[in-house]
């Protein structure tokens, strides 16, 4: 069976470091980044542009779990504000599709996520604390949690695959 490899978190937590660095060392794997789907500039998140990104997403997702060639879409996406309602109904029009959902939470700590945005150049004002605030989403998720704090890229990746790798003799 397919899986869809879920990874969300904060912004700046290291989503799709991670997600890239896994699609290398995953053999017949996708991967699909949120953010090519709401590619607008100036991004405004409107009820049209919801859609437009629903819409997107599941496209694209289900060309790839359709796809006879991939066993895994790895996908990155953030669940803070209306993004979680947009997850739910991407979910909502896959449910035709058989494969099986691994969600993720990839998290930091707080000074390591600051870091993080900082070094990659989201110094602009105000948005690394708006981005720090809306950490709490994430608390209490029902997902696993992988800890990146002083942990490489590839040690990230290690754990995710053991996720990968426990979920398969679950199932």
């Amino acid at each position: 069976m397919k899986t869809l490899i879920f990874i969300n978190g904060p912004n700046g937590v290291g989503k799709s470091t991670t997600c890239e660095r896994l699609f290398r060392r995953l053999p017949h794997s996708s991967r699909l980044d949120s953010e090519w789907c709401r590619m607008i500039n100036p991004f405004d998140l409107t009820p049209e542009i919801e859609l437009l990104a629903e819409r997107h997403i599941s496209l694209l997702l289900r060309g790839y779990l359709e796809c006879s060639l991939v066993e895994h879409v790895i996908f990155s996406y953030g669940l803070h504000g209306p993004r979680k309602r947009i997850w739910e109904r991407v979910l909502h029009n896959l449910r035709d599709l058989s494969y099986g959902l691994l969600p993720i939470t990839l998290t930091c700590s707080e000074d390591e996520n600051a870091r993080r945005m900082i070094q990659d150049g989201r110094d602009v004002p105000g948005y690394v604390q708006r981005s720090l605030q809306a950490r709490v989403a994430y608390e209490g998720l029902p997902y696993p949690v992988i800890d990146s704090t002083g942990l490489s890229v590839d040690e990230t990746v290690d754990q995710i695959l053991l996720l990968l790798q426990e979920s398969r003799v679950n199932a």
